[in-house]
């Protein structure tokens, strides 16, 4: 989305990509939810920059010839008394009472998400760029040639940030299930703790698993196991065809993204910290960066990387 903004700004970029095998944005759902967690928290900037993203993807559409924003419901289910009392104590919220609609004894519904096919605008975007020369396919190490002998160069390397910048990063992997479940409701994704997207032609994606310890990008049989069950007990049919993927995700503390250049000559930057809200916050982020040219000062000062101090030792914990 960095290279995409500087395109449109017409900011000469390179991008310089070793494929996508550990990102999740490469087989994510591409969910943008009003709403995070059990807790029904707002998730941070969707009211602010909802409509900006829609008018960002929607340009994309129209650029490269291919569907890859969609509104849609989510249906939330109750899973226990417990979720049913935090729902009851936050629905009168105006924050949640906004996007809060369908209540019922079963569940109630979300409206105003949005889901991107971030994968199908990856791929298509890398081959833009490869036809035009504006794509490197190698892989680049972070301590490398001085800032005097290389460009400025803007680390937007997800799962693999930390050994660029020693931030308090929490990375985190995540399974998906693809398969297949006839007459679904394309317009209406399923959760009960676990989600389930109806897609093209009666195929569905559920997700996802969560695991701090195990990083690897191998499926396992557990994960897949409950992300089958999840996908039958949803849509209360077998489902057919499954093949799991993986992903890793990275964050911070405070669960904001982190832009921005690192040093006062503008050298180094990065754009991380997307957690598995990138397709929300990385178009407005980089559209933001590039406003100015990719001085930075119109980035907004909550998503800076100068909230964490930079010391002797390296970058560390948030600062006031």
């Amino acid at each position: 989305m960095l290279g995409a903004a500087c395109e449109r700004a017409g900011i000469a970029f390179e991008v310089i990509d070793a494929g996508h095998a550990a990102a999740a944005s490469r087989v994510g759902a591409g969910l943008i939810s009003p709403l995070t967690g059990r807790r029904l928290v707002p998730t941070w900037r969707f009211a602010e920059w909802r409509e900006e993203v829609w008018n960002i993807y929607r340009y994309w559409e129209h650029e490269l010839g291919l569907p890859l924003v969609r509104e849609v419901k989510i249906r939330r289910f109750f899973q226990n008394e417990e979720q049913r009392g935090w729902f009851e104590s936050r629905r009168a919220v105006p924050e949640v009472a906004a996007w809060v609609t369908d209540i019922d004894d079963h569940g109630w519904g979300l409206q105003g998400a949005l889901q991107v096919e971030t994968g199908r605008l990856i791929a298509a975007l890398r081959e833009r760029w490869q036809r035009r020369g504006q794509l490197v396919e190698r892989r680049v190490a972070a301590e490398g040639p001085s800032a005097a002998e290389r460009p400025p160069t803007i680390w937007c390397v997800g799962g693999t940030i930390g050994a660029v910048l020693p931030l308090p990063w929490q990375s985190s992997r995540g399974e998906l299930v693809r398969g297949r479940i006839e007459g679904m409701d394309p317009t209406t994704v399923l959760n009960d703790g676990h989600w389930l997207l109806p897609g093209e032609a009666g195929d569905v994606r559920v997700g996802s698993t969560f695991d701090r310890d195990n990083l690897t990008l191998e499926t396992s049989a557990a994960g897949q196991a409950e992300l089958i069950a999840a996908a039958e007990r949803l849509a209360g049919q077998v489902l057919q065809d499954p093949q799991g993927d993986v992903g890793l995700r990275v964050t911070v503390p405070d669960r904001r993204p982190v832009a921005g250049w690192t040093d006062p000559a503008r050298v180094r930057g990065v754009l991380g910290g997307l957690a598995a809200k990138g397709a929300l916050w990385a178009p407005v982020l980089a559209q933001q960066w590039c406003a100015d040219g990719l001085v930075g000062d119109q980035l907004d000062p909550a998503a800076r990387v100068t909230r964490f101090k930079a010391g002797r030792g390296g970058w560390g914990e948030a600062g006031e």
